[in-house]
């Protein structure tokens, strides 16, 4: 076994620190360790910060069994859910200063990915769903997440506002109330996930629901050696009969749960039962596979051990938002086609990587579902809509790269007096005015929305930019619309993007 292919994945929520080390290649777990549970306070926010000498603790130890095993890469990420920018960057120094590690925080879109991730980059478990409906269930602090994948390929997520430290504050008040706690926490729960009945109606055949990180099912059903099993419904139904039953006290022994996660239990299998009568699946599974997972395939995807495009899951999530907004669907995909054409032509010229190229498709996608709202102005309304609704995959940061990609692409154009590019940093405010000017060209190219060209050919030579539009139609608009977006090119770069066109048979 090569120690290169040996990778680290750390990763800290806020329940604990745990540490995998993966063989990158062949997806083998070679060792899981995790710290001790992390003391869960009212305010979770504060945990990262009561727990920095455990933090620090673990990260040495961890540092130590890698250095045991060989490891000599690894990466650092922990969830920021639940506190603030600042916050972040405080425990990121103190983290840094006291243990030498660098801390990667993932945002909830990020996370959503990664555990999606998990179950559809482990070809083997996900070829044993061929052919079906899967729904992928996760419950955390912050909310709740649904996934769904159907034919072996990512459908759709849907975040639901409604995580665990909710639902323990919920149960604290009900403490006392002489009306039945658990009657009223499923109602509560039934407010929270009942706009998903009409949404997932249609009961699809052969469907199933995997229950992601269910950790009180997980110690009694799964097995260690095992990452899927099938759970049996009476088997469930019985769980949950003893769980809305049973003594707090019961519960952390059948379980073998801390006390402090005991009241999580309960909520847990009321979320789960509610969403397999919404998704009427015939079977319910349990996995071990999670964000973990998730991060150890993208990690062997960007070393190169996989050459499986992940980022299809964003794309899909992108053309869900403009299907929701707009119906046009011809003009935006051959504007899609068209950007990442010129991108592909321009790698010397643009210098930009496979991630930029991505962004650029999700904001090609998305660039008009502003119109939903009005024509005038629309790009502004797309940009805020998207600045609203964080893509599935997308960093803060590329979220924002894809927000004002969408507000430059018509015809404002990113400057000194735009207030929102103005106060970005300077390697982003380049990387996104690269991005603009290639999308502001292939936007031009079916101005009139009527889908006049059937190829294009990009040549640069001599400092001249040429792009022959193969097309038996008029071009005149688009022409005309090319002249006015390819300012913003010229300015950038000192070249002159100039269209010409190939006229063919109709």
């Amino acid at each position: 076994m090569a120690g290169k292919k040996l990778f680290g994945i750390i990763y800290m929520s806020t329940t604990r620190l745990e540490l995998m080390i993966v063989n990158l290649k062949t997806h083998e777990l070679i060792e899981r360790v995790s710290s001790a549970n992390f003391v869960q306070t009212a305010d979770k926010s504060e945990i990262y910060q009561n727990e920095i000498t455990k933090i620090v603790f673990s990260l040495t130890g961890f540092l130590q069994l890698m250095a045991d095993y060989g490891v000599k890469s690894y990466k650092f990420w922990a969830s920021q859910q639940l506190i603030d920018d600042v916050s972040a960057r405080y425990l990121s120094e103190q983290i840094l200063l006291r243990s030498g590690v660098k801390v990667n925080w993932l945002n909830t879109s990020q996370i959503n990915y990664f555990r999606a991730l998990s179950l559809m980059g482990h070809t083997k478990a996900f070829h044993s769903f061929a052919g079906r409906t899967v729904y992928l269930l996760y419950m955390g602090s912050a909310a709740v997440t649904l996934f769904k994948f159907s034919q072996e390929e990512f459908v759709q997520a849907w975040n639901i506002g409604l995580g665990y430290l909710e639902l323990d504050q919920l149960s604290q008040a009900l403490r006392n109330s002489a009306n039945d706690p658990n009657e009223v926490l499923d109602d509560y729960i039934s407010s929270k996930l009942d706009y998903l009945k009409s949404e997932l109606a249609g009961g699809e055949p052969d469907t199933c629901l995997i229950l992601q990180d269910f950790a009180a099912l997980n110690n009694i059903y799964l097995p260690l050696n095992k990452r899927l099993t099938e759970l049996p419904y009476a088997a469930f139904s019985q769980e949950l009969k003893q769980a809305g039953e049973a003594s707090s006290q019961y519960i952390c022994d059948h379980f073998h749960v801390e006390d402090s996660l005991s009241g999580r239990i309960l909520p847990g299998f009321l979320i789960a039962r509610r969403l397999l009568s919404y998704t009427q699946a015939q079977q319910l599974y349990l996995t071990r596979l999670n964000i973990m997972d998730g991060l150890a395939i993208q990690t062997g995807a960007d070393f190169g051990f996989t050459h499986k495009d992940y980022g299809i899951i964003t794309q899909t999530s992108a053309e869900n938002i403009a299907q929701l907004y707009i119906k046009e669907e011809a003009h935006r995909s051959l504007v899609r086609k068209l950007a990442l054409h010129i991108f592909d032509q321009l790698k010397k010229l643009h210098r930009l990587g496979s991630r930029e190229r991505l962004l650029l498709s999700i904001a090609a996608t998305i660039s008009d579902i502003g119109n939903a709202i009005s024509q005038h102005n629309h790009y502004h309304h797309s940009a805020y809509i998207m600045e609203a609704n964080p893509l599935i995959g997308l960093s803060d940061q590329e979220n924002t790269i894809v927000s004002e990609i969408a507000r430059y692409h018509s015809t404002e154009s990113p400057g000194a007096d735009q207030l929102h590019f103005h106060s970005l940093p300077p390697e982003l405010q380049m990387t996104i005015a690269k991005l603009v000017a290639i999308l502001r060209l292939a936007d031009a190219l079916d101005d009139s929305h009527q889908q006049k060209i059937s190829k294009l050919t990009v040549s640069l030579k001599n400092e001249q930019l040429i792009l022959t539009a193969f097309s038996p139609q008029d071009l005149s608009l688009e022409k005309w619309a090319f002249n006015r977006k390819a300012q913003l090119f010229n300015e950038l770069y000192g070249i002159k993007p100039s269209l010409k066109q190939r006229r063919t048979d109709a």
